[in-house]
């Protein structure tokens, strides 16, 4: 008996388990069949709930990054405004007075750097800018509004990365366990049978198929949602 390789997809285990089962039910060792389907069916649900998993990652990682787009708009709607006001503007304040270290201080921050940069920024805006200036009317709310939705999508992701971390151990549980009902389905066939015979119940190909925890093995899972940014 040769078990899908440790790196096949639980698809892999469900449709060995699955064609082992038929063949005891076949064979009239219906206990023994049961025992297997038993072990098996959960893969399916666990494994699909890994997958589904995924929706949420993707949808908070779109949420995160067009709320970091929507920072960096808002930063260089400002540079550009305070920028084309004179031929020198960007070489005086207020214009050296928000934007000291460039305009990439804001727009390439770090993703933990985000928040406390751009509220550096608005508080610049706020201090070197008077109220009834268009920069300092529009900036600072439109800032407060992106900072807001970019800490909801950053919360959301991490909660979104936990629960496929659960689901993803929880079917690594199922697997193991699947696993030890295999073996000890091959080991009661040999007792009741040659070894032989025992053999023929099994598949006689395991998946070759690679990526367990690597997504998009029975759809679009993770390719773009296990990235770490």
């Amino acid at each position: 008996m040769r078990l899908p390789d440790s790196s096949a997809p639980y698809s892999a285990r469900v449709r060995f388990g699955r064609y082992l089962a038929r063949r005891l039910r076949r064979a009239g060792l219906d206990s023994l069949a049961e025992a297997v389907l038993k072990a098996t069916m959960p893969l399916r649900e666990l494994g699909r709930a890994w997958e589904d998993a995924d929706d949420a990652i993707q949808d908070a990682l779109a949420d995160r990054d067009g709320a970091d787009d929507d920072l960096d708009g808002i930063a260089k709607n400002a540079r550009a405004n305070l920028a084309g006001r004179s031929a020198d503007a960007a070489k005086k304040a207020p214009y050296s007075q928000i934007f000291p270290d460039g305009i990439a201080y804001y727009t390439a921050a770090p993703l933990d750097e985000e928040e406390r940069r751009y509220g550096e920024l608005s508080e610049r805006i706020a201090e070197h800018l008077p109220k009834t200036d268009p920069v300092a009317k529009s900036a600072p709310k439109n800032i407060a509004k992106g900072l807001d939705d970019f800490k909801k999508a950053t919360k959301a992701l991490a909660n979104a990365r936990t629960a496929e971390a659960l689901a993803a151990t929880r079917l690594d549980v199922a697997e193991e366990a699947w696993e030890r009902q295999m073996e000890k389905t091959y080991a009661a066939l040999v007792d009741d049978h040659s070894r032989a015979a025992a053999e023929a119940f099994f598949p006689t190909r395991s998946s070759k198929s690679k990526g367990k925890k690597v997504a998009g093995e029975a759809g679009a899972h993770d390719g773009v949602a296990k990235t770490a940014s």
